[in-house]
């Protein structure tokens, strides 16, 4: 798997495979490494994690994002906690991943059965915002939207970045159910956001211009 990494700031990358991608997104912290999002399967988890260790080296991953709990956005977590990260997810998705990735796993090449660890999950309610004193980190329940009940959007208020799992925006396209439900989510939270991050990766970079004309604005 051939991963790249776009730059976003200090400590700040955009891990990638290209077409196609599940896009993660990289944060150090002054002690460790916060990953949002772990990819759609253990091996693009594992190639994540090898990446980042190689961009942000001798800081342990500490933490990882899940933004909702279908398979294809939980597929790598279980590299994460083999890895020792703590889980950050809404609590409506608390029990369902606790469940999962705690049950004793019975495959032998198995990352979580040759490394056995258990899974440590940080639920948020509706806001939750990792700070210390060097970045800072917002999480947000979205809801009501059609998509997930338990899904999150990340935030950077530093950078203006706004991460998100499904609320894809196609360019010269009007704004989808999933898209037309988080705009008023995002308009009552007033977040200041520029750069759009899509985990699903994007055929070019997005920015709040593209979600607003999407929507007609």
């Amino acid at each position: 798997m051939n991963v790249t990494s776009e730059k976003l700031g200090d400590g700040l990358y955009r891990l990638t495979t290209g077409a196609g991608s599940y896009d993660s997104v990289i944060v150090e912290f002054k002690d460790y490494i916060m990953m949002l999002e772990a990819g759609q399967s253990i091996a693009r988890g594992e190639a994540y994690i090898a990446e980042t260790k190689k961009l942000i080296p001798n800081k342990p991953i500490r933490y990882v994002f899940n933004t909702h709990p279908h398979s294809d956005h939980t597929g790598g977590l279980p590299a994460l906690v083999a890895e020792g990260a703590t889980i950050i997810t809404s609590k409506n998705n608390e029990k369902f991943l606790s469940d999962a990735l705690n049950t004793q796993r019975m495959l032998l090449n198995d990352v979580l059965a040759k490394n056995p660890k258990k899974a440590k999950i940080e639920p948020v309610d509706e806001k939750k915002v990792y700070s210390d004193g060097t970045r800072t980190v917002e999480f947000y329940h979205t809801w009501p939207v059609p998509h997930s009940n338990g899904l999150l959007i990340a935030y950077l208020p530093k950078e203006q970045i706004l991460f998100q799992g499904d609320f894809s925006v196609n360019p010269g396209e009007p704004a989808n159910d999933h898209v037309k439900a988080l705009v008023p989510i995002l308009d009552k939270l007033n977040l200041d956001f520029d750069r759009y991050i899509n985990v699903h990766a994007s055929a070019a970079p997005q920015h709040k211009s593209d979600v607003w004309k999407a929507m007609g604005r």
